[in-house]
């Protein structure tokens, strides 16, 4: 037997704690940046709906998107906010 399976044979694989916590905090950090940045597209659309210069059937799709991507980006933020933010405790009767 070899040294390698000698020491899998003794337990399991423990991954260290820090590289959990930094990709945790990285795809985090990244969905915040593109929740972001799907708020900013919405936002610009909507800018977009709101200029003048632009022909009508433009200001039109522009205004629709651009609400309907802030809509779902409200929807999002819904979806992703814990209902209460410190746990309850219910009491069972006897």
């Amino acid at each position: 037997m070899s040294k390698a399976s000698n020491g899998n044979a003794k337990g399991r694989i423990v991954r260290p704690r820090l590289f959990w916590r930094v990709l945790f905090m990285q795809v985090l950090l990244l969905g915040g940046f593109l929740y972001l940045s799907l708020i900013c597209l919405g936002g610009y659309l909507l800018m977009l709906g709101f200029d003048v210069e632009q022909p009508a059937q433009q200001r039109l799709m522009a205004l629709g998107g651009g609400g309907l991507i802030l809509l779902v980006g409200l929807w999002l933020l819904k979806v992703a906010m814990p209902r209460r933010i410190s746990p309850v405790l219910v009491e069972r009767e006897r």
